[in-house]
């Protein structure tokens, strides 16, 4: 048994948008699964693994020797943390399989394949205009004047200043940033996120200190001002909240010619970042990825729904929770990798536990036979079929009267 993906995003994703991955199952012999899916995977300080989202490939199911090859998609929902690479904030897509264990039944054997994936958040603000306003402040004889508050890296920023009976005077460029992680096994705060301290990325000490202007740089490489929080939806997370945020300031510092207090100014600046290219604008805009690869995901086209045909669905008459369905391949040609998916229907309403079976080939005009068993009293079955070509149909199938 061999298991692989594809990553169609090319390694990076933007949040808000799909991450779509071709997945491929290679059974050297008839095989029974209990489940197989994607999911979306982070490693918080307080947890092993955290699952931000997930998506399932195949339900439990019996399948022949043979090639699957299945696309699917995994939504990076807008409250997702991006990539923070500079305090490990990482993910990773895992493929994952699990099956019956031969040896001990009550212990699953589970088949995994990891695939790094890096979430780009989309910078809005670079694609509209910004709403810059001017900053003043005094306290204790010091006033401060900035023309604007955002900011690029790279870009300097000019500190207009006046101040009295100060004999030293300075201004720095502070970043604050961290992981936010609440954890109720770890108490409000998970113990495990150091507090730190804000950094110093820039420092200027005036020798005139009655009045001027200070100039300091942004750095090239500022990390963008953000404040990301998630929150899971699945209850077994409930209390979790992880995140991250950076938070820049301009401090001024003065110390006074008599008294030995400290007069200070500290105030919030943003930091955005450059702008984007015009192409990547469009990238942003629009998603990423080949159409080719994107256009075969969950396309159903009219000539596809003419592949296979529901010949019948009869109830054996010594077991009237036992049907058999029947379905042709009506197409020209022989079907690879198919997988019929088949679920009761009760009342028009409910759906029944499904059963899934694989078929490593179809030719064309067979007939394939499944039974299907449930204690439920349905009102129809549906059928999803799906094969290599990375196409899916769905049918559904009233169960008439005279079946029984």
């Amino acid at each position: 048994m061999k298991i692989d993906l594809t990553d169609l995003n090319n390694g990076s994703v933007f949040v808000g948008d799909k991450l779509n991955i071709r997945s491929k199952f290679s059974f050297e012999e008839n095989t029974s699964i209990l489940w197989s899916g994607l999911r979306l995977i982070t490693n918080p300080p307080c947890v092993r693994e955290l699952q931000i989202n997930k998506s399932e490939i195949f339900s439990k199911g019996d399948f022949e020797a043979g090639e699957y090859v299945r696309d699917r998609s995994i939504l990076i929902q807008q409250n997702v943390v991006p990539t923070i690479e500079a305090r490990n904030l990482k993910y990773y897509v895992q493929m994952i399989l699990r099956k019956t264990n031969p040896i001990d039944p009550d212990d699953d054997l589970i088949i995994k394949k990891n695939h790094d994936i890096k979430i780009d958040v989309k910078e809005i603000q670079a694609l509209k205009k910004l709403s810059q306003n001017p900053i003043s402040f005094s306290i204790s004889g010091l006033s401060i004047n900035l023309s604007k508050d955002v900011f690029r890296p790279g870009e300097t920023i000019k500190i207009n200043y006046t101040s009295k009976d100060l004999k030293e005077l300075e201004v720095r460029l502070l970043q604050s940033a961290n992981l936010v992680c609440y954890c109720e096994s770890y108490g409000n705060n998970c113990r495990k996120v150091e507090e730190l301290p804000p950094a110093i990325a820039g420092d200027v000490k005036m020798s005139k200190t009655d009045q001027g202007f200070a100039l300091i740089k942004v750095p090239d490489i500022a990390e963008p001002s953000h404040n990301f929080l998630w929150e899971p939806t699945e209850k077994e997370h409930w209390g979790l909240r992880y995140g991250d945020y950076t938070k820049w300031s301009i401090l001024v510092l003065g110390k006074q010619k008599i008294a030995r207090d400290i007069v200070k100014i500290e105030v919030p600046i943003m930091i955005v970042a450059k702008p984007l290219s015009e192409k990547k604008q469009e990238i942003e805009l629009f998603g990423k990825g080949g159409d080719t690869e994107q256009k075969s995901i969950f396309d159903v086209s009219s000539k596809f729904q003419k592949t296979y045909k529901i010949v019948s669905i009869d109830s054996d008459l010594e077991n009237l929770e036992k049907f058999k369905v029947k379905i042709k391949n009506t197409s020209n040609e022989e079907l690879k990798g198919v997988t019929v998916k088949l679920t009761g229907l009760q009342e028009g309403l409910f759906e029944s536990q499904p059963i899934l079976k694989g078929f490593n080939s179809w030719k064309k005009d067979a007939e394939k036979e499944i039974i299907f068993e449930t204690k439920q009293n349905l009102s129809a079955i549906i059928s999803i079929l799906e094969d290599n070509s990375g196409k899916t149909i769905r049918l559904q199938n009233p169960i008439a009267s005279n079946f029984f």
